[in-house]
């Protein structure tokens, strides 16, 4: 019998054995952690061998407020974020909450959750100890975080998945168990996690007196400096870095080589006639449309700027075709000089898809078919705000493809489907020598990112920083004076396959969605720098076995705790997150035999919002720092 399925049988019988274990006891009253002592301290907050005992009393009405208090997309995404994060909707409430026995008597509670945790039975909650008596602070922690963990079926992914960033020297929250008992009902099972405060990086960095941050579905995008929330420290040092490294994100444009106000030819095909041979440099396009860089059409508002008069395809397109072909004759006089001057770059405004032909031969492509025709179709969405900003793609691996006088560049635009409202295609090709990986680096530890992302991908994390730009902190280390990356609300681990944008090409080895992940990528020395990190992981802190004997003591703790609900979801989760953890090392060393993969990249556009477009807004005025 193999290791995989030893393994899931030992875990179905525990889950029996378990669940035996709780029906024999009372109804009535959960099991009880075993006790602290008289005294809390923050090590003994976070056990890893017990479950803690968490008592809240609270005056009905006011948890009937916290259980019910929401957030929709519509306000937690307003655009208002940008300009400052948002006040969210929870409020404090007075209440009294004993700890392994170890009362305290005066606290606030609030719920917590951004969109997909929020739950009116069993709500995350945030405890504030010093609510109402000053000294109601442990060991300098005056926040407690309990996490549902409405996602993770398993209740594995935050006590291990932080438990592995530590290891690493990725710092990160500690992480232990609750039993959570409200008013004498019994709620079941709760991830309790360091909050982000200072004792966290006291812990992490050795330093305390530097400024931390939160990102939640936002990234490092101009006009974005303002949308992190600060958690405590000096905000001007911090917001002036967070300005850098977005300065540094951009990059320099470079020396132009094809414009993108240059006049082509265009058509949209409506048969497999020149299907190989019309990107060539000498096919006759003498009889397509002539028209200047900027092609497309637009239904509603939003490209019209973009797309020339004469590259304008609504009759031809909309409705009817998904591909129009484009070809740009552009003059080089000395190609050597051109290589020298530094990277060679594509810069593409797309809406969906492109491939990019120069002199004939397929230099990039995005959100394509593998073998492109007339009649194609984009395999992926590009959201409008990305489309209409430039996405730099490196083709220096093509720059021996120039030519001495009369170039080519030939580009197959792609739209999802006949019925969109729009389509965009903008190129240009400049040689830049801006050194990104050295520009994030004067802002960013890249040891420790790489460390943080490698996990990250490691760990299958689809909404953190890498895969979806959110769950996360970042901290201004006054001992390196550059800003270290940590994960938070990791409820999502221990999954193949992201919930979101999943893209069958992608590769499971890496996420590249958060835009310091997707630059750092686009280079051969970030590439090589991620394989190295993740390989010294996989090597020095993934052992399958361990893995798994740590996730059956887990369950065996933490089920007897668990309600109906959390008991129904346990099997399969947990057969789920250990046949990851047995078959991960294999299938990632296999992706990366030869070197990381690369695949048409989703580009990672601004952050979403969502708009009421309310008269008399002043967008100068944002939410400010959310209050605690």
């Amino acid at each position: 019998m193999n290791m995989k399925r030893r393994a899931l049988i030992t875990i179905a019988a525990l889950v029996t054995c378990a669940s035996g274990m709780l029906h024999a006891q009372s109804n009535d009253a959960p099991p009880s952690a075993k006790a602290a002592g008289d005294k809390l301290t923050i090590d003994s907050l976070f056990p890893t061998d017990r479950v803690l005992d968490v008592r809240i009393t609270v005056a009905e009405d006011d948890w009937d407020t916290i259980r019910h208090q929401s957030r929709t997309f519509q306000t937690a995404l307003h655009a208002d974020r940008k300009y400052g994060p948002l006040d969210h909707p929870y409020t404090y409430v007075n209440a009294s909450v004993t700890i392994d026995g170890v009362a305290f008597p005066k606290v606030g509670i609030r719920k917590k959750g951004f969109i997909g945790s929020q739950s009116a039975i069993r709500p995350s909650l945030k405890v504030k100890l010093n609510y109402v008596d000053p000294g109601g602070v442990i060991d300098g922690l005056n926040n407690l975080t309990f996490n549902n963990s409405q996602q993770d079926g398993s209740m594995l992914s935050q006590f291990m998945g932080y438990a592995l960033f530590n290891a690493t020297g990725s710092p990160a929250p500690r992480c232990a168990y609750a039993q959570i008992t409200v008013n004498g009902r019994h709620l079941g099972i709760y991830s309790h996690v360091e909050s982000a405060r200072r004792p966290l990086a006291k812990r992490g960095f050795g330093d305390d007196t530097g400024t931390f941050y939160e990102g939640t579905v936002v990234d490092f995008f101009e006009g974005w400096d303002a949308s992190f929330e600060k958690k405590f420290g000096k905000d001007v040092p911090g917001r002036q870095k967070i300005k850098q490294l977005i300065k540094a994100l951009q990059g320099d444009v470079g020396e132009l080589v094809f414009s993108a106000d240059a006049m082509g030819r265009g058509w949209v095909p409506t048969g497999d006639q020149h299907d190989q041979d019309w990107m060539a440099p000498e096919f006759d396009d003498s009889d397509w449309k002539r028209g200047r860089n900027g092609a497309g059409y637009e239904r509603g508002e939003g490209y019209e700027s973009l797309i020339s008069e004469g590259f304008n395809f609504k009759d031809q397109m909309d409705g009817q075709a998904t591909s129009v072909y484009l070809r740009f004759p552009f003059q080089v006089d000395d190609p050597a000089a051109v290589a020298a001057s530094g990277d060679l770059m594509l810069r593409m405004k797309y809406d969906d898809g492109f491939v990019a032909y120069l002199n004939g031969h397929k230099v990039a492509a995005a959100n394509a078919p593998r073998d492109p025709r007339w009649d194609s179709k984009a395999t992926n969405g590009h959201d409008d705000p990305a489309a209409m900003s430039f996405e730099s793609i490196d083709i220096s691996e093509f720059e021996d493809k120039l030519r001495k006088g009369r170039n080519v560049l030939a580009i197959h635009g792609l739209n999802l489907d006949q019925s969109s409202s729009d389509m965009l295609i903008v190129a240009e090709i400049r040689a830049s020598s801006f050194d990104y990986e050295q520009a994030i680096g004067e802002v960013v530890d890249l040891d420790a990112f790489y460390r943080f992302w490698a996990v990250e991908g490691l760990l299958g994390f689809w909404d953190g920083y890498s895969g979806n730009r959110n769950n996360f902190f970042f901290y201004l280390n006054p001992k390196t004076d550059k800003l270290h990356f940590l994960p938070w609300g990791a409820d999502s681990l221990f999954e193949k396959f992201s919930r979101l944008r999943y893209d069958r090409r992608a590769p499971l080895s890496v996420k590249t969605t958060g835009l310091i992940a997707h630059k750092l990528y686009q280079l051969e020395s970030g590439r090589e720098r991620y394989e190295k990190t993740l390989r010294r992981i996989l090597d020095e802190h993934w052992d399958a076995e361990a893995l798994v004997i740590q996730a059956k003591h887990i369950a065996a703790m933490v089920l007897p705790y668990m309600n109906e609900r959390q008991k129904s979801r346990l099997p399969s989760s947990l057969e789920r997150a250990l046949t990851f953890m047995l078959t991960r090392k294999g299938e990632l060393l296999q992706e990366i035999e030869n070197g990381m993969p690369m695949w048409p990249m989703w580009r990672p556009g601004p952050p979403p919002v969502i708009d009421d477009e309310r008269p008399g807004r002043d967008p100068k005025k944002g939410g400010g720092q959310r209050k605690e």
